[in-house]
């Protein structure tokens, strides 16, 4: 068997045991009553025992890239209440930093959003076994924020929280050259794969109402400004999964922060016209509490941003060509289309 033939075979194993964890586990809210986050516990301990969060480390190549993508990519289709995409970020991260990678889930500081010794905006913080942040230019550090936290969430109610970084236990740390450089394009890669499986699951949806819901005695499918409306959905989905795909296998192979800047802009430039369209066809029932719709569409908002927005990485993709020199600009943008 060859080894892209393993790859499939292995990926095609766990998304299937990935969607019957979903099936057989309950989700737990995000948030207890008294504000503070909660741990979905019992949905974790699953995708532990299916060896779902131990993947992607540098070491492992494609077959550890290409994996933990898929998977991070189904999970964000599922809207998965737990932190499995900062627990592969942070084993990446480690992995290339030399650090010991502890048992248990973990979480990466967004390197943007560290200043003044404070670290905002960190997933799971006071609920991972430790976090991952840039302590310095050239400094990863692994740190145990449980005690050193506050509360706090993004739109879509996932934990978000404020880390006191001069109360938080070191843990482990070690030199990595432009340390918050590789944590922001590791996370922007993350979110970006995040991104593509969330559109697919506002596709899937805008699909389903549009062939149920019936105006003037048909369904709204067979009115051409939704056929319209939802052509330009799905183009703009299929756009910002392939630049994802496309930055997965830039990076499984070589270090390519433009290929992560480009599928960073361009999945977040498609979500945001994602969820417009979705919303204008949903019309009042999209933003409803009983309607699924916005478990994906809310996570889309905040993912855009996080780790740097599309303008963010628009301005460092014109720096990169621009540097390259009128001369290079074909063959940089071959390499990457």
């Amino acid at each position: 068997m060859s080894t892209n033939e393993e790859a499939d075979g292995v990926r095609d194993l766990m998304l299937r045991s990935l969607d019957r964890i979903v099936e057989e586990k309950a989700e737990n809210a995000a948030q207890r009553a008294d504000g503070k986050p909660g741990f979905p516990a019992d949905l974790w301990s699953a995708l532990e025992e299916a060896g779902m969060t131990a993947l992607g480390e540098e070491n492992e190549g494609d077959l550890g890239l290409g994996n933990a993508a898929a998977l991070i990519e189904r999970a964000a289709y599922q809207t998965l209440p737990v932190p499995l995409a900062e627990t592969i970020l942070a084993r990446r991260l480690l992995a290339k930093a030399g650090i010991d990678i502890p048992d248990g889930a973990l979480s990466v500081a967004p390197p943007s959003a560290n200043r003044d010794g404070k670290a905002a905006g960190v997933p799971w913080a006071s609920s991972v076994a430790g976090v991952v942040v840039a302590s310095g230019p050239d400094m990863l550090a692994l740190v145990d924020a449980r005690e050193a936290s506050s509360p706090g969430f993004n739109m879509a109610g996932e934990p978000r929280e404020t880390i006191d970084l001069g109360r938080a236990r070191v843990i482990a740390s070690a030199k990595v050259v432009d340390a918050p450089g590789v944590a922001e394009a590791e996370g922007a890669l993350i979110r970006a794969v995040q991104m593509s499986g969330a559109m697919s699951r506002v596709l899937e949806h805008g699909l389903t109402w549009a062939n149920d819901r019936i105006q003037f005695g048909r369904p709204i499918a067979r009115f051409q400004a939704i056929q319209h409306l939802m052509a330009e959905l799905a183009a703009e989905a299929a756009a910002g999964s392939a630049s994802a795909l496309m930055a997965v296998e830039a990076v499984a192979e070589r270090s390519d922060r433009l290929a992560i800047a480009i599928a960073k802009a361009r999945t977040g430039e498609a979500a945001g016209r994602v969820c417009a369209i979705a919303h204008e066809v949903f019309g009042a029932m999209g933003f409803t509490q009983e309607h699924t719709l916005h478990y994906a569409t809310r996570r889309l908002w905040s993912w855009r941003n996080e780790f740097g927005s599309e303008v963010h990485w628009q301005a460092e993709i014109g720096r990169a060509i621009a540097a390259g020199g009128a001369d290079n600009l074909w063959a940089t943008l071959t390499a990457h289309g």
